[in-house]
């Protein structure tokens, strides 16, 4: 019998702790990441996160390997179960993950990725602070450019990346 992908149920934000101990276990794992562009402390980073919080994927024959150690892994709830059933994942499914998690960490991350032209968006700094406004255009690597409705026409404005955010 072969090797099949299965799916194990996590503690909350406990991911990593259930990946990293299933390892030590000798469980071949996987933990789908993606890639987001958060806001921390007035400025645009890119965060990883779990693709799926909650769960992580483990590599096993139903069979021969032994999955009580599962259930008692720290962070680690245990198999995802239907009543008796423990359902299978495609291996081709896995492999799909993994590529779609090498081409976002390929891409280049760019603040304008969050922004369509048209969005509203929010000021956040400066002497527009709180005022709405029209996301139109990058203007360069760091700035990007904005309408906003002054005297009831609409104003060109450059604005920092970091000094706004979706509406």
């Amino acid at each position: 019998m072969s090797s099949q992908w299965f799916v194990v149920s996590t503690k909350p934000r406990q991911e990593q702790l259930a990946l990293d101990n299933l390892q030590r276990q000798g469980y071949h794992t996987y933990l789908p990441r993606t890639i987001m562009q958060k806001r921390r402390r007035d400025q645009w980073h890119s965060v990883s996160e779990p693709l799926f919080p909650g769960y992580v994927f483990v590599q096993l024959t139903l069979e021969q390997d032994n999955t009580a150690p599962i259930r008692s892994t720290l962070g680690a709830r245990g198999l995802v179960r239907f009543g008796s059933h423990t359902p299978a994942l495609d291996n081709a499914l896995i492999e799909w993950f993994r590529q779609q998690e090498k081409q976002q960490l390929e891409k280049p991350k760019n603040p304008a990725d969050l922004f369509k032209p048209g969005a509203p968006v929010t000021i956040l700094n400066g002497p527009f602070a709180g005022l709405q406004a029209v996301y139109e255009m990058p203007k360069s690597s760091d700035r990007a450019m904005l309408l906003i409705s002054l005297l009831g026409r609409p104003t060109p404005l450059q604005c920092h990346w970091h000094d706004i955010c979706p509406a």
